[in-house]
């Protein structure tokens, strides 16, 4: 017997099936981006300006609660490359592999970012999508922690160790 949809436990569950399933007080905590700290974001040069972007605080949101035209960021993503508008490459990675934003692991939107500026100011090119299937796969996050929240990370292949570019990752989100 097939397993019915929205089964949690179906091997070809997508990252955004999985994201559907859960519950938002499970999944999320309230945000702490008021305007002070989207301020400091901007004035540090890794966020653009009110005017600019049109971004909106939302300190105590218990959950995302995006309006049509927004989309879900955390400010770890900044920190790590990601500004707007974004490279047509991510976006395209995004589509590919059906997540959001708010999916990818911060370290994720690091590895897109150095990507993206390896290909472009030091090979010359595009970013070309065969190279990066080459290096990077992607997976899903296991254990006990959120499905939605940085559910699906980047991982460079075993045998390109040697071959890429050595990237100290962070490997906690905590301050």
């Amino acid at each position: 017997m097939a397993p019915k949809k929205g089964n949690a436990k179906s091997k070809k569950t997508s990252p955004k099936k999985v994201g559907t399933e859960a519950w938002h007080d499970e999944e999320w905590v309230p945000s702490s981006m008021g305007e002070t700290e989207l301020n400091r974001l901007v004035e540090a040069g890794v966020f653009p300006d009110r005017t600019t972007t049109g971004w909106r605080p939302t300190l105590g949101e218990p959950f995302p609660t995006p309006h049509t035209d927004e989309v879900v960021v955390f400010e770890d993503y900044f920190w790590r490359g990601l500004g707007f508008p974004v490279h047509p490459f991510l976006r395209d990675l995004m589509e590919l592999w059906v997540v959001s934003l708010c999916n990818l692991h911060p370290n994720t939107i690091l590895h897109i970012s150095i990507f993206i500026h390896f290909c472009e100011a030091y090979l010359g090119i595009l970013p070309h999508f065969n190279l990066f299937c080459y290096l990077f796969w992607l997976k899903k996050r296991g254990g006990g922690g959120s499905k939605v929240v940085s559910g699906v990370y980047l991982q460079l292949h075993d045998e390109m160790a040697g071959e890429y570019l050595t990237v100290p990752l962070n490997t906690s989100l905590k301050n």
